[in-house]
């Protein structure tokens, strides 16, 4: 039966009386109410969305209704509408069930029964088609576009690159709605090509282009096409099967330097924090709030409580006058406690002198294990550093001899296009490989003083380390912010030279 002989046949309503079996599972031989009466509910078959959340209000009545009458012959009564949700929202969860777990029979029934529409997302926005796709059963996707699934139509991948996860996430989600608006396909929106393409799925990108004629031509929300996604993800086999197609440049750039912009202000902000914190809060609260609180107001209290009790000064002086010889008295006594106390000091400074010099012994015991820590650090740094030194060394020389032969050559054996990879993998090696081993080197500095002067100094080296290493984090604080922000200010630039180059040339890897 064909998909839409399957549209025109009667709906299937849920009842209680219903024997079909599939329907006592969709059901999940539940025990609710509607189970135990005599009621039927509408569920607005064939399902082609997934059901939007019920308002707050409706959910809260059809909760509170299980304590109180239902009103079983209004279908839109809160607890009805709730029932209908529900089941909807099974029914389509079985559906996608049943193509994960490639079961063709199941889905061919739910379609053809007029159950579920064959491109009915689920709760994230992806179709059945690219729920297949990325099962990648071709067998799925046949009786799916058999069935009437659209072969074009844009949906939310659960499995997305790289490439996306990096560029494209809260600044462009939040302009879904307009371009909704706009009917424009949403920025993380994609066909069932494109997600073969992707992920490298040759025979399936074969089936669909060639065998249901899908359009290669389509570009997501966020510039992609079929074409470039399998570019970059290295996939040649499909890009050689693909035709050439050029367009969505300025929206992948865009893309790109949206998060690009995303990055120069959450460092911007950093150091606008900084300074504000360090060049003004700091001083003020020194200079300024702490002397007011501590000093002026307190004082000028004290100056109208002074003059406000003046009349009461004579009397003050004159009790601090015949309080005096008693104080006199007990300065004496103490005095004398002093005296008394200092013939108990060397016994006391030979006792400190003891535990300083167990305490040092103690440290000089484990400094061999400090430096054991320390000396594997400068081994493995040495190694790591060493190996792409060495890489690094290889690299230019083998991007030099690549060079050198070409040009004797005449290009004849190796092409231009070898040379730059060459001299591109020699850069990537000088400017990223042994940056990254120093940088990793300097991480495990880190670790190996936390644990040597934890070894040496207990809790208080380790509180020490901390200490040095807030001051160092304070002293990177800027240069870090300043470096992220000329990173992003290079990444969108390399990014729009690149898109120069693939509008040049659409198949370029």
């Amino acid at each position: 039966m064909s998909w839409s002989e399957g549209a025109d046949a009667p709906v299937p309503s849920y009842t209680r009386t219903d024997k079909d079996g599939f329907m006592d599972f969709i059901n999940g031989n539940s025990t609710r109410v509607t189970s135990d009466l005599d009621i039927d509910i509408d569920l607005y078959l064939p399902l082609s969305q997934y059901p939007p959340p019920l308002p707050l209000n409706v959910d809260h009545a059809a909760s509170s209704s299980k304590s109180s009458p239902v009103n079983l012959d209004d279908p839109n009564s809160p607890y009805i509408q709730k029932e209908r949700r529900s089941l909807q929202c099974r029914l389509i969860r079985t559906f996608f069930d049943a193509i994960s777990s490639k079961q063709t029979d199941l889905v061919t029934k739910l379609i053809t029964g007029g159950f579920v529409s064959p491109d009915v997302p689920n709760e994230h926005g992806l179709t059945p088609l690219l729920a297949a796709v990325e099962a990648g059963d071709g067998t799925m996707v046949c009786a799916l576009l058999n069935l009437g699934a659209d072969v074009n139509a844009f949906g939310t991948p659960s499995q997305r690159s790289s490439t996306y996860h990096r560029y494209s996430s809260s600044s462009l989600s939040s302009k879904r709605k307009k371009e909704n608006v706009d009917h424009k396909p949403p920025a993380d929106a994609r066909t069932p090509l494109m997600v073969a393409s992707a992920a490298g799925n040759l025979a399936l990108a074969k089936l669909l282009l060639k065998d249901f004629h899908a359009n290669d031509a389509l570009i997501a929300g966020d510039g992609q096409l079929a074409l470039r996604l399998a570019a970059d993800n290295g996939h040649r086999e499909i890009v050689d099967l693909l035709p050439p197609r050029s367009g969505g440049e300025f929206r992948r750039w865009r893309t790109h330097h949206a998060a690009a912009i995303r990055r120069i202000k959450r460092a911007v902000q950093g150091i606008v924090a900084f300074h504000f914190i360090f060049l003004w809060y700091i001083p003020k609260t020194i200079l300024w709030s702490l002397p007011k609180h501590l000093v002026v107001l307190p004082s000028v209290k004290l100056a109208k409580w002074s003059w406000k009790n003046k009349h009461q000064f004579g009397s003050w002086c004159n009790k601090q006058v015949k309080e005096m010889p008693e104080r006199a008295k007990r300065a004496v006594q103490a005095a004398g406690r002093v005296v008394k106390a200092l013939k108990h000091v060397p016994r006391g400074v030979a006792r400190f002198a003891k535990a300083l010099a167990k305490r040092t012994w103690w440290m000089i015991k484990r400094i061999p294990g400090a430096m054991k820590v320390m000396c594997l650090w400068i081994w493995e740094s040495l190694h790591e550093v060493g190996m792409a030194t060495g890489f690094m060394f290889l690299k230019v020389v083998s991007a030099m001899h690549t060079a050198v032969v070409a040009v004797l050559s005449f290009f004849r054996n190796i092409t231009l296009k070898d040379v730059r990879n060459g001299i591109s993998v020699a850069l990537e090696a000088v400017f990223v490989g042994l940056p990254r081993a120093v940088i990793s080197g300097m991480r495990a500095f880190g670790k190996a003083s936390y644990q040597a002067l934890g070894y040496m100094l207990g809790f208080l080296g380790k509180v020490l380390w901390w200490i040095m290493r807030a001051l160092f984090e304070l002293a990177v604080f800027l240069p870090q912010r300043l470096w992220k922000i000329l990173a992003a200010i290079g990444s969108s630039g390399a990014k729009g030279y690149h898109e120069i180059l693939v509008w040049l040339n659409p198949k370029r890897c």
